[in-house]
């Protein structure tokens, strides 16, 4: 009879598992198998490793025409200056502040609500052609025009 050494390894685990370590007899042919909790456990030495998620991470779309607004101790940045877009082109408009305020595109009714430290945006694609305000409306102050052609 001839034994594969896969087959040798596989019957020594298996005694191994059956005799407990060798720490309690082995469970005769009529009593009851030994309990599970009785059996030698192993910590692993490994980090486990993730598996990458197969849900791929959404692409936002690259924007035409992007304008960042900080206003942080009363000053605007940009403020008072002319951004220029195209119709059709997509606009993006991100704010942060240090006191609470909203953003508002005249034309366009759109509104970013600030608070403070938390970085908005809002997107929106430029379909009116003309001159629009951008403000603030709790303090009243021009951040930039938006001028479409």
């Amino acid at each position: 009879m001839r034994l594969s050494l896969r087959g040798v390894v596989a019957a020594a685990l298996f005694a191994l598992v059956l005799s407990g370590c060798g720490s309690e007899e082995a469970p005769s042919a009529g009593s009851p198998s030994a309990p599970v909790s009785s059996l030698p456990t192993t910590t692993p030495t490994t980090t486990p490793t993730t598996t990458p998620s197969s849900t791929p991470t959404p692409v936002v779309p690259a924007a035409d025409v992007v304008v960042d607004v900080k206003i942080a101790g009363g000053k605007i940045t940009p403020s008072g200056q002319t951004v220029k877009a195209k119709t059709g082109q997509k606009i993006r408009i991100t704010a942060v502040s240090d006191v609470a305020d909203s953003l508002h595109v005249h034309g366009y009714d759109k509104t970013l609500e600030l608070k403070p430290g938390k970085s908005v945006s809002v997107e929106f694609t430029a379909e009116t052609k003309g001159s629009f305000e951008v403000e603030t409306h709790e303090s009243g102050k021009l951040v930039f025009k938006l001028q479409v052609s």
